[in-house]
């Protein structure tokens, strides 16, 4: 009956313990048959929480709200004489969004760049249509017009100066460029 009320004594403590908000110098109660070979006993139930509680408080604050930091990647693909935003790009463009939004002081150039393919005047056009197809999907995420600039290059300023297939799909970009 004494080894009951004192586990109950205990679970108490750990409770207090453990819905505390600050740290405590106060070591756990001993629990009968708890000894750590040092020559304490413990009871171990207040260890596991107080862990818990400190590993979650570090991964809060390693976990960035969405907006706070500026995407790594800033370049977005595009297939041959396309304008149409692929799927694999939606998540990186919704960063960009987001990181735009909470940032408001913060400007974008969106470059349109084309393949050596074409005349120069359509692969003008065609990188302005590209960069304007980022633009419109940034806006649609609630970033403002004033925030995006565009601008096309077509085929000048080839990411790759090859001429094959694998050079020509790197130069089928638009380049986000932060300003600010």
């Amino acid at each position: 009956m004494k080894s009951l009320a004192m586990w109950f004594g205990v679970v108490a403590l750990g409770a207090a313990l453990a819905g505390c908000g600050g740290q405590s110098n106060v070591q756990p109660a001993p629990a009968p048959g708890g000894a750590t070979g040092n020559g304490t006993q413990t009871s171990g139930m207040n260890q596991g929480t107080q862990n818990q509680g400190q590993e979650l408080g570090y991964q809060q604050q390693q976990q960035p709200q969405p907006g706070q930091t500026r995407p790594q990647q800033n370049v977005v693909y595009f297939g041959f004489d396309m304008s149409d935003i692929k799927p694999e790009y939606t998540d990186l463009l919704t960063q960009t969004a987001n990181y735009l939004v909470a940032h408001p002081n913060v400007n974008v150039r969106l470059e349109g760049y084309t393949d050596e393919r074409g005349t120069k005047a359509y692969n003008i056009a065609l990188g302005d249509r590209r960069a304007q197809s980022v633009k419109r999907f940034l806006m649609l995420q609630g970033v403002s017009a004033d925030q995006i600039q565009t601008v096309s290059y077509g085929e000048e300023d080839p990411a790759d100066p090859g001429h094959n297939e694998a050079a020509w799909a790197k130069n089928r970009r638009v380049v986000i460029v932060y300003l600010q």
